[in-house]
C-alpha cells in the first residue's frame, strides 16, 4: 500500500481538516457538555460537580442549577445553597407529583453553565422528551454550557456487561453517541472500600438501607467489576481523543487501517444485546459498524414478538451509528458471505450457535468461506433466554405441509383410477403435480417432504410388485432420483424468487424515490418547486397524509402536500419545536412521542428550511428502521437543494 501522500509531507489530512472545521462552527453555536461519570452511588459524582461549579463562579461564571438530588447529604446540602436554583416543574402521573427539569425556564434565564443531575432519568409521562440526556441536548443547542452526571451502568453499551456482573438489566440508558460530542468526561473514583466505608456510615443512603445495599449491589466483587469497566471506558475515550489531536496535527502514527465489522443478527432476545457487544468492539478497533439481517421465511410467519425485538435490535444498531441493511434470501451463509466481500468487510460477528440449532445454523458455513475475514462468535451473558425444544425442531405439521400431503394422496387417488387405462410411465408424471406445486409455492423442506412421499406412494401403489417398497425395475429407482432433483431444483428457484421480489420492489422504491428525488431536486428552479418535489415522493412508502411544513408569519404552515394533514395545535407545536430545534420528533421517537406525525427538519450545516411532516395511517408498520433511513436521506437531499436555490 503507497503511504498516503498527506502524512509523507507532514500534513494532517483534508478530510480531518473539514471534520474538525465542521466541528467548531457547530460548538461555536452551542454550550460545553461536561460529564461526571462514575462506577456506582456514593463515588462524590455530584458532590465533584458542585465544587468544579463553585470554582467557575468564583472565576466570575453564571453558575445555576436545573436539577440536583443531594439525598439529603449534609456536605452536598451546604454547596447547593451557593447557587441560584432554577425550580422544577411539577407534573402529575398516577396521583403522584413527579419533579422534573424545567427546559423552558433555564432557556428564558440563559445562563452560562447549568448543573443537570441524574443524566440518565427517565422523564414523567407528558414531557417534551422521553429522557433526561434529551433535555441537555436542547440546553446545549440553546448554547447553555451543561455539567451533568452518570454512572457506567447507564451508558448504552455496557448495559449488557453490567447485567452479567450485577444480575439486574439497568432500564434508564443513555446512547454512547452522547457521550462522543462530550467536550470532557472526568471520571470520579474512589475505592470499593473506602465506597463502602461512606456507604456504612449513611453518606450515601439512609443508614436503614445501607445493609441491604450491601448485601445486594455494594458488594465487593460487584464494585471492582464496575470500577474495571468504568476505567475500561475511560480509556477508550481518552485514547480517541488523543488519536484525533494527532491526526489533525499530522502527528506520527502508526495509525489503524479502516475496518469494517458486520454483526449478523435474527429476530430474538439477544438480538439488542449483540449488537450493543459488536459496538463495544467496533469502538475498540476503530472500525465502521453494520448491522445485517436476512429474512429467509415470509414476514408473516414472524410474531409480533419477533418483529419487536428485531426491529428494537435494528433501530439500537441505528441509535448506535450502525448502518442497517436487510435482506431477504435463501441461503443466509451465502448472503452474509456475498455482502461481506463485495463491502469489504474485514470482521464478522456471529451468534454462537446452540441445542439443536448447531446442527442447522449457517454459521460454521460462514466460517468455513470467510477466508481473510475474521470471526467473532458471540455468546449472550448472563441467563440468556432458554429457547424450548418444540421452538428448535423444524415443525412439520404445519399448513404446507397438510396441504401437500392432501394434494399427494388426492393425485395418488386419481391414479389409482387410471391404472388400469394409461401407462405407468405417465402415471409417473401426473404424480410429478403435487411436488411441482409444493416446489414453486412452499419451502424447501416442504417440496423435498412431498417428493419423499409422493415417490413412496408411487412406488407402493404403482410399481410392480404391487402394494410393496420393492423395487424391481432399475429405471423406476432413476425415476425417483428425478423426482427429488427437479423437486430441489424447483424450490431453490422458486424460493428464491418469492424471497428475491419483495427485496426487488423494496429496492424499487428506494432507488425510485432517492433517484427521483434527485433529478427533480437538481432541476427545480424555485423553493416552492422544491417543497412539491419533496411532498410527492412522500406518498411512495405507505397509506397516509403527508405535507411540507415551512415557516410563516404565524408560525410554520402547509406549503405543500395534504392541505388535509392534521396540523392541530399538538401537532403544530410539536412540529415547531422540531424546526427550532433541528431534531426528529413526534410518533416513534423519544421527542415529543404524544403526536401523531412523524417530523423531519430540512436542514444543512447552515440553516433549517422547514419540515417534512408524515402522518401514517399505520405508523408502527411505516416508521421502521430502514425507512427513518430513507425519510432522513431525503431530508438532507431536499435541504441541500434549498441552500442552492
Amino acid at each position: 500500500m503507497e503511504p498516503d501522500r498527506y502524512e509523507e509531507e507532514g500534513r494532517p489530512r483534508a478530510e480531518d481538516l473539514l471534520f474538525i472545521a465542521r466541528r467548531d462552527e457547530k460548538k461555536a453555536k452551542e454550550g460545553r457538555l461536561t460529564v461526571y461519570l462514575g462506577y456506582a452511588a456514593g463515588v462524590g459524582k455530584t458532590y465533584s460537580m458542585l465544587q468544579d461549579a463553585l470554582q467557575r463562579q468564583r472565576e466570575g461564571k453564571d453558575v445555576v442549577i436545573g436539577y440536583i438530588e443531594t439525598h439529603d447529604r449534609p456536605d452536598t446540602n451546604a454547596l447547593v445553597d451557593s447557587f441560584e436554583i432554577i425550580p422544577t416543574v411539577s407534573i402529575k402521573h398516577q396521583n403522584l407529583s413527579l419533579r422534573e427539569l424545567d427546559i423552558d425556564a433555564v432557556i428564558r434565564r440563559h445562563p452560562q453553565i447549568v448543573l443537570v443531575d441524574e443524566l440518565a432519568h427517565t422523564n414523567a409521562p407528558g414531557s417534551r422528551h422521553v429522557k433526561r440526556y434529551q433535555d441537555v441536548e436542547e440546553l446545549l443547542q440553546a448554547g447553555i454550557s451543561v455539567y451533568t452526571t452518570v454512572n457506567i451502568q447507564h451508558i448504552e453499551s455496557q448495559n449488557d456487561a453490567v447485567a452479567q456482573i450485577i444480575g439486574i438489566r439497568v432500564s434508564e440508558i443513555v446512547p454512547d453517541t452522547f457521550f462522543s460530542d462530550a467536550d470532557e468526561i472526568r471520571l470520579i473514583d474512589v475505592t470499593p472500600e473506602e465506597l463502602n466505608i461512606r456507604l456504612r456510615a449513611g453518606k450515601v443512603y439512609i443508614k436503614d438501607m445501607a445493609e441491604a445495599a450491601v448485601q445486594r449491589f455494594f458488594r465487593t466483587g460487584n464494585l471492582l467489576a464496575l470500577r474495571q469497566l468504568a476505567l475500561r471506558y475511560m480509556a477508550e475515550s481518552t485514547n480517541k481523543r488523543m488519536i484525533g489531536y494527532m491526526r489533525t496535527r499530522a502527528i506520527p502514527g502508526p495509525w489503524p487501517t479502516t475496518e469494517r465489522l458486520l454483526v449478523c443478527i435474527r429476530s430474538g432476545p439477544t438480538a439488542e444485546h449483540m449488537i450493543r457487544a459488536a459496538y463495544r468492539l467496533a469502538t475498540r478497533f476503530d472500525a465502521d459498524l453494520i448491522v445485517f439481517s436476512v429474512d429467509i421465511d415470509d414476514d408473516r410467519a414472524l410474531s409480533s414478538q419477533e418483529h419487536a425485538w428485531l426491529n428494537q435490535a435494528l433501530e439500537t444498531g441505528r441509535r448506535l451509528g450502525g448502518r442497517i441493511v436487510r435482506y431477504r434470501g435463501n441461503d443466509v451463509a451465502e448472503e452474509i458471505i456475498r455482502y461481506a466481500r463485495r463491502s469489504n468487510v474485514s470482521m464478522i460477528m456471529l451468534g454462537k450457535p446452540h441445542g439443536l440449532d448447531v446442527i442447522f445454523s449457517p454459521v460454521y458455513r460462514v466460517i468455513r468461506k470467510s477466508h481473510g475475514i475474521d470471526i467473532h462468535l458471540y455468546e449472550p451473558k448472563g441467563n440468556s433466554a432458554y429457547i424450548p425444544l418444540q421452538q428448535q425442531i423444524p415443525l412439520f405439521f404445519t399448513v404446507e405441509y397438510v396441504i401437500s400431503f392432501i394434494l399427494t394422496i388426492a393425485t395418488a387417488g386419481v391414479n389409482l383410477l387410471l391404472r388400469e387405462v394409461v401407462g405407468s410411465s405417465n402415471l409417473l408424471i401426473i404424480q410429478l403435480f403435487p411436488v411441482l406445486v409444493s416446489s414453486f409455492f412452499f419451502r424447501r423442506r416442504v417440496a423435498l417432504f412431498t417428493a419423499a412421499l409422493s415417490i413412496l406412494i408411487f412406488d407402493f401403489l404403482f410399481v410392480k410388485p404391487y402394494y410393496t417398497f420393492t423395487i424391481d425395475d432399475v429405471q423406476y429407482f432413476i425415476a425417483f432420483v428425478g423426482y427429488a432433483a427437479i423437486a430441489l431444483i424447483i424450490s431453490s428457484l422458486a424460493t428464491r424468487i418469492r424471497h428475491l421480489l419483495p427485496q426487488i420492489w423494496q429496492s424499487e422504491v428506494e432507488v425510485e424515490t432517492t433517484s427521483g428525488l434527485s433529478r427533480g431536486l437538481v432541476e427545480a428552479k424555485t423553493r416552492q418547486e422544491v417543497f412539491e418535489i419533496l411532498a410527492d415522493q412522500m406518498h411512495n412508502f405507505a397509506p397516509g397524509v403527508f405535507a411540507v411544513l415551512i415557516p410563516g408569519s404565524s408560525g410554520l404552515q402547509i406549503g405543500a402536500g395534504d392541505g388535509v394533514y392534521p396540523l392541530n395545535d399538538k401537532e403544530k407545536a410539536i412540529a415547531q419545536w422540531a424546526y427550532d430545534n433541528g431534531q426528529i420528533a413526534g410518533h416513534g421517537t423519544d421527542n415529543l412521542p404524544a403526536g401523531k406525525g412523524y417530523y423531519i427538519p430540512l436542514k444543512t450545516h447552515r440553516m433549517i428550511f422547514g419540515i417534512m411532516a408524515f402522518a401514517f395511517d399505520k405508523p408502527e408498520e411505516a416508521l421502521i428502521p430502514e425507512n427513518k433511513e430513507i425519510f432522513e436521506t431525503m431530508a438532507f437531499l431536499g435541504a441541500l437543494a434549498l441552500e442552492r436555490l
